[in-house]
């Protein structure tokens, strides 16, 4: 209900900002947002501050751009994985779970990263330089150019279900069964790791934008996780 309040609510303040520049009544021009009342009480028009308000809540916070940045690095580490099951995994029901992991998940990092372009990177010379706020902390080059670095933290080895060096590793060395009952482990782990990150980004963040995405990753993680036993299970 939120949502769809703040949602209304800027699209009509920018409706607002374009009638008064246009010397317009935006009144007369459709019927006004309601403010959602109290329990057992109607809406009624929502005041200019709420409005104001409801718009400034569609704004992105550090949550949402630590999400962002949490996830492509979570995300990569999962392609990794899924790269290796291409000539080592066994199971053909399992092989095809890790293609859909692979094409959910390149087009996720690309999403999120088009997000950041537009969102944080920004211009000027206070904007971090393009790849500041990717999971390396750099440029694509890897050198420091001198520009804002990214406006948040993130520590991708302390990430809920990251796999460790040599966990990796062991998943290069294994092959055929021992290869897919390790990649199961693993991205078990890995996917339940994801959701409970999305599932802190839906409690914190601000975007709807990221919201969606959390959702998303929440929705078709659980759906990889239950595919996966089940295979376990036949």
């Amino acid at each position: 209900m939120r949502n769809r309040f703040l949602a209304a609510a800027a699209a009509a303040a920018l409706t607002t900002a374009l009638t008064a520049c246009t010397g317009g009544d935006q009144s007369a021009d459709g019927p006004p947002v309601l403010a959602p009342g109290a329990p057992g009480e109607s809406a009624s028009p929502a005041s200019q501050q709420q409005l104001e308000a409801a718009a400034e809540g569609l704004k992105h916070n550090k949550a949402d751009i630590r999400y962002v940045v949490a996830m492509i690095g979570h995300h990569e580490q999962a392609l990794v994985m899924t790269d290796l099951a291409e000539d080592r995994m066994k199971d053909s029901d399992l092989k095809k779970i890790a293609d859909r992991i692979e094409s959910a998940q390149g087009p996720e990092i690309e999403a999120m990263e088009a997000w950041l372009d537009e969102n944080v990177y920004g211009s000027g010379d206070d904007a971090p330089s393009p790849g500041a706020c990717s999971p390396d902390g750099q440029h694509g080059d890897g050198h420091d150019h001198g520009k804002s670095a990214c406006p948040v933290e993130v520590d991708h080895a302390d990430m809920a279900g990251m796999a460790s060096q040599k966990e990796l590793d062991a998943l290069k060395e294994a092959e055929g069964a021992e290869f897919d009952t390790i990649f199961v482990d693993l991205m078990t782990t890995h996917h339940e790791g994801a959701v409970t990150m999305a599932e802190e980004a839906t409690l914190q963040g601000s975007d709807p934008v990221v919201l969606r995405m959390a959702n998303d990753v929440i929705a078709e993680q659980t759906a990889d996780i239950n595919r996966m036993d089940a295979v376990l299970d036949d």
